[in-house]
Order: structure tokens, then sequence, then C-alpha cells
């Protein structure tokens, strides 16, 4: 059996196969496009074309005037061989629900599906917060639903104006942070991992690099430390409520909110008798995957998820004009021992938000102003903090997991000890906390090979790790995309270690030096 998900949603263009009831392939538009957010399917359904498959599944957005249309994506699927074509009505936070319960691998949990709006229910109002209690092959039951009036209004075409325009009084989690986003300039998706990093600054304002003491940069680390500390508290009150309720302990979280790290890591301390699992692809293009489990013919056989690497994968790489190397784990070390970035690109890539080895930027985490060479490089804002990725059976050495084992999907901004601090100050946040991805020679080899030989070099078993892109854009999905953003970049080294080699670039003056 061989199912197709085509959700149409107003951002975030995504489809999942779901292959004998396991994740066989996994893409989003954007990274194929380039344009951050695409709602368009031209490029990943031409991805697709002469495959053949059972079921195609397309779930329709309430929002028609801002989706890619029934009529394009049938009219799409005609290069595609199938059976059997469902259209559907959306089930938004009941997808995000059923990918974050099937990819834990719980039996049961309660399921939280927190975000900034879903689909338009048959009364008419919209879901701003879902509950579910699911159990392994059967129907779901629903807890809890906040819900608010959906009313048609178009303002200037924009659609998060057009959501903040229903009801300012009763805005969901995620819409809050969209409108603190926006307030403050930035754009309302992408800014909310803006106003988590500055929430963290309040009660550490020396270490901000813009004057605190500015009415501007006051509002906005004060209304980012509020708006974190409400809706954290928000969420914390409903898993002690439902989970008091149920005596159920297994707990998901999904929904974009799940990338609140802050958040997931205060649960962690507060709710030290459950067992939380935050789903690694728990934004909206998550939904291509839920849909997929939902519609599976025997959801008893879906196994968990192993790892995120389920994207796109490069057949061969074309180096021809490149300057090129044969090198070793040893000599892409020494890279990063001379404050170079490298850029790291192997296998599938990432699905989720998050870089995690394939489609890398790797620094050396030791270097005091680290954080500001590399967010130069990426043209980010000099406030945003990175994560680290550190072997696994290290990581309990140097920060604080409380009851987690591994964190493979850098979803928790943990507390680091001192030695961390001292150690590596280039992923630290003001608040002494990293975003930390564990890895083990498992889940890839390559970049854990590789990390070991700088721990042996350094005594450091960690690098410094973001995503393989410039500020503002996706995260790079082919080698072409990869040599593109070497030529548009002040980063001048690739490493392929699937074929030990490295790609030099170096044409244009290091400013950082």
């Amino acid at each position: 059996m061989k199912i197709l998900s085509i959700p149409l949603l107003a951002h975030d263009a995504s489809i999942c196969i779901l292959e004998d009831d396991k994740i066989t392939s996994y893409q989003m538009e954007e990274r194929f496009s380039r344009n951050k957010h695409d709602l368009n399917f031209d490029c990943i359904l031409n991805n697709l074309k002469d495959t053949f498959f059972n079921k195609i599944i397309i779930t329709q957005h309430f929002l028609e005037n801002y989706t890619y249309s029934l009529e394009k994506v049938k009219e799409k699927i005609q290069n595609l061989s199938y059976k059997e074509l469902i259209v559907e009505k959306e089930r938004h936070h009941l997808y995000h629900a059923y990918s974050g319960f099937y990819n834990s691998g719980f039996d049961e949990a309660i399921c939280f599906s927190v975000d900034a709006s879903g689909a338009i229910l048959n009364n008419g109002d919209i879901e701003i917060e879902s509950i579910y209690h699911l159990r392994r092959n059967q129907n779901e039951k629903q807890l809890y639903q906040r819900t608010r009036e959906f009313k048609t209004i178009k303002v200037n075409n924009n659609f998060w104006k057009y959501i903040f325009s229903i009801d300012e009084n009763n805005l969901s989690v995620g819409e809050k942070f969209c409108k603190y986003s926006e307030l403050f300039g930035y754009n309302a998706i992408d800014g909310a991992g803006k106003i988590m990093g500055l929430a963290q600054y309040k009660n550490h304002k020396q270490k901000l690099q813009y004057p605190y003491n500015s009415k501007e940069w006051k509002q906005r680390v004060d209304g980012s430390y509020n708006l974190q500390q409400e809706t954290q508290n928000h969420i914390l009150n409903l898993i002690k409520k439902y989970t008091e309720e149920t005596g159920i302990k297994n707990v998901v979280i999904s929904g974009g909110y799940g990338l609140n790290c802050v958040a997931n890591y205060h649960y962690l301390k507060q709710l030290k008798d459950i067992d939380l699992y935050v789903d690694p692809i728990c934004f909206d293009a998550g939904i291509a995957i839920g849909a997929a489990y939902y519609h599976s013919s025997d959801k008893s056989k879906i196994e968990p998820l192993k790892n995120v690497y389920i994207g796109y994968q490069e057949k061969n790489y074309d180096l021809t004009g490149l300057e090129t190397k044969k090198v070793s784990y040893d000599d892409i070390v020494n890279l990063l021992l001379q404050k170079n970035i490298v850029a790291l690109f192997q296998g599938k890539s990432e699905a989720g938000q998050r870089a995690l080895g394939n489609r890398s930027l790797l620094f050396d985490p030791r270097v005091s102003n680290g954080k500001d060479i590399v967010n130069q490089i990426k043209k980010r804002e000099n406030f945003r903090p990175f994560a680290g990725t550190i072997l696994q059976e290290e990581v309990h050495k140097w920060f604080n997991m409380l009851s987690l084992k591994e964190s493979p999907y850098m979803q928790y901004a943990m507390n680091a000890y001192e030695n961390a601090i001292e150690q590596v100050p280039a992923i630290i946040h003001a608040d002494n906390t990293c975003r930390i991805q564990t890895v083990t020679q498992e889940q890839n080899s390559h970049f854990y090979n590789l990390i070991s030989c700088f721990f042996e070099k350094t005594g450091v078993p960690m690098l410094m790790n973001t995503s393989f892109n410039l500020g503002g854009e996706p995260l790079v999905e082919t080698f072409n995309h990869a040599i593109h953003t070497l030529k548009n970049s002040m980063i001048e080294y690739l490493y392929l270690p699937e074929i030990e080699t490295l790609v030099t670039i170096k044409n244009k003056k290091l400013l950082y030096q």
C-alpha cells in the first residue's frame, strides 16, 4: 500500500509518501523553489512524475484564496498513476496530533495541538487549541477544544493580518507570537523564534548588544519575556489538568508551538512524572505526515520515527569546474580550528525546521565571539543564539538533561553546566542555556565521527551546528543549492563526507578575520 498525502495549506506546502505504513519520502516545496513558506506544489509534484500510488489524499484548507487550488493539484497529479483519489476537508489539529502520536511510538497518549489556527469547524468557528486522547489503531477522543468565531474579513490580501483582524481579544498562543513579531517589524511566521530568543535577555540585560535602556529594546525584551511566560504557563496548566484527569502520563506536543524549545524544557522541569514527546515535524508542513497516518490501512504497523532524514537525496554530485580535494575527518577539524565555517552536506535532507547534520553549517563552539561571526555570515540579527551537537555519551557532563536520555531533534533549550558556559561560549545563550542535539554513530555516522575527531583534538565533544542557509532563506536541499549558497556568501568550504571530498570556493574576502 502506497499513500501520497497532499495537504492544501495557506503556507509551507509539503507532501508525504507512506509505503507499507512507513514514511519513505517527505518533501517541502520551499526547499526546491527557494521561496520561503511556498504554498505551491509545482516542484514537489513534478518530482513524483510517473510514480504509482494506491491512494492519494488531498485535504482542502478553508482559505481558498490563499492556497494552491484543488484544480491545480488535480491537474498536476495527472502525471501520476493512482487507484483511488480522496478529497476531504482538512482536519488540521487532528492531523497534527496523529503526526506527533505515531512518530512517538507511544501506545497511548494525550496529544496537544497548539499553533496559530487550524480548520474551520461545521459551526463556522476556527480551531485554536485542541487536545486528543489517542490509542494505537483506535479512533481518537477529543478531550478539549478552544475555538473562536471565524469572520470572513480580508485585509490587503495579507493572510496574517486577515487572521488577526478576526478577533484580537481571543488570539491563540501561536497568533500572539505572530502578532508580537509584526509589532516588532519581523515577519509574522518567522519572527516567533526571534521573540523566543529575545525573551531570555529579560534577566540578563547586560548581554544584549542593543541599549536596553532605549524604549524600543526595552519594549521588545519585556514584551517577549511576558509573552513567553504567559503562553508556556497556559499550556503547562492544560497538561497538568488533562494528565491528572486521565491518569495518562504520555504527553505529545505538536503544532507550531512545539518549536518553542524554552517552553518544552520548562515542561520537563515542572512535570517530572510525565513522558514528553515533542513532534520534530510539528509545524504546518507536518500535516502531510499526520494525514498519511490518518489514512493508513493498518495503524498498528506504523513504526515510530527513527530519525528525520527522510527528505530529498542527491544521486550524484557534479563537481565539474569546482576546486576539490580528498579529505579526512582530521582535515575538516583543522579547518574548524582555524575559525572557518564548514558546510556539511550528505544523504537525505532533514524534515522539519532543524539542521541535524545533513544540511548543516559547523563552527568551533569555543570561539568567544563565534556567535557574532556566524550571525554576520548568515545575515541574522546578532542577538540570536546558536545550537550545538554533542556526542550522546558525553551530554550529561555538559548539560542538564533532566529526565531526557537523548535529544536527537534539538527541541529543548537546556541549562548548561559551568564547564559548558566557560568552554563553549559560542553556543550558550544569555540565560546560560543551549538548544542541543545529541548524536550517535547509528543515527549519523559521519557527523558522529567528525565530532569525535574534534573531541580528540580539543577535549570538547561538540560543535556549533546551524542550518545551511542564509537569513530568510529555506534550508538548502540540493547540491546546486549548496554551491549557490557558497558563491553568494563568505562561506568557503563544503564538506561531502560520503565521497570524502572538500569543495572550496575562495572568491571573497573574509570580513571576520
